[in-house]
């Protein structure tokens, strides 16, 4: 994936949400790492089950297939679609929402779970028209248009997936997800106050969601309001998100102000000692402290002999500007 400074990639992280910080193999700035830790926070992972409450908000938790009726209705093959959603089985999910929607065009609800399984598996075209078919029977259904959003969204469509977002936050003020887009989008426009205030708007309305906190501190930081973004950093680590990226991000950040010991301490819980002596070489390196960089790399092969290939380059190159 190449990054400049000019701007992010998209590309979906479909929940994301194992990225890494410090590219091991090579050094990239602070910002652009921070960018990279903010890429596309999807409310939707591809993970069955633990998610699938957030996701699918009209799906009940049920562990076991119903006993069908005899003669099937529209509301009865919805239902067992549902079923098969929570257990995660979304092939045979669909095929009972589809098999609903046959019987009864305009139920709503399965033409928008209909098309939050397509924006999952990346069929945004046909994502979208199923959720323009729940807005046709349901017009003010605020979680469709943000379906709707979010299938913009992974089409590099951003204008058009922020208005939908825009329209479903209208239509429901709690739609948190929506909001958290919004932050998304703002941060690749580089929009940070615009960003700052979708996230906080979210955090008001999930305050348990640990990623709006790592969302939020990645904005400030790449606003240059480094201590507001430490401080969201540690909100996020008290909640049950991903530590290890949080603490990556929270060591770009100690590190940016110069707290690189505290950096380093932070690296090491995200990622282990190899690593974070690694990622405290590059950000020295970058910073042309080659004989700091020289000895973290040099320790960070010492601790992990599997770090050879990657650090042992990042070593070169620091030995090589050194020479110059």
């Amino acid at each position: 994936m190449k990054m400049t400074k000019s701007g992010m990639p998209f590309h979906l992280m479909v929940v994301i949400l194992g990225m890494t910080i410090i590219n091991l193999l090579g050094c990239q700035s602070t910002q652009q790492n921070l960018r990279k830790a903010n890429e596309f926070q999807n409310p939707f992972p591809n993970q069955a089950t633990s998610y699938r409450n957030s996701r699918f908000p009209y799906v009940t938790d049920k562990t076991t297939d119903p006993k069908p009726p005899l003669k099937m209705t529209s509301n009865d093959f919805e239902t067992l679609g549902d079923v098969y959603l929570s257990n995660g089985n979304f092939h045979m999910a669909f095929v009972n929402y589809e098999k609903s929607l046959k019987l009864n065009s305009e139920n709503a609800t399965a033409h928008y779970k209909k098309g939050l399984l397509l924006v999952d598996a990346g069929w945004n075209e046909d994502a979208i028209k199923a959720f323009q078919d729940a807005l046709k029977c349901q017009p003010e259904n605020g979680m469709a248009y943000e379906g709707l959003g979010q299938a913009f969204f992974q089409m590099k469509k951003y204008d058009e997936s922020e208005h939908e977002f825009q329209k479903a936050i209208k239509r429901d003020p709690k739609l948190w997800k929506a909001h958290n887009f919004l932050g998304n989008i703002y941060d690749y426009q580089k929009r940070y106050d615009l960003a700052i205030k979708e996230y906080a708007a979210a955090i008001l309305l999930k305050p348990d969601e640990g990623i709006l906190y790592n969302n939020i501190g990645v904005s400030y930081s790449l606003a240059g309001k480094y201590n507001e973004g430490i401080t969201a950093f540690y909100k996020a680590l008290k909640t049950k998100t991903s530590k290890s990226k949080v603490y990556n991000n929270l060591g770009l950040v100690l590190a940016k102000t110069g707290r690189y010991q505290e950096a380093l301490e932070a690296f090491r819980k995200g990622t282990g000692g190899a690593q974070a002596y690694n990622n405290m070489g590059c950000i020295y390196l970058n910073q042309g402290e080659l004989e700091k960089a020289i000895s973290c790399f040099e320790k960070a092969i010492a601790i992990n002999p599997t770090y050879y290939a990657k650090a042992s380059e990042n070593l070169r190159k620091a030995r090589m500007a050194t020479v110059h």
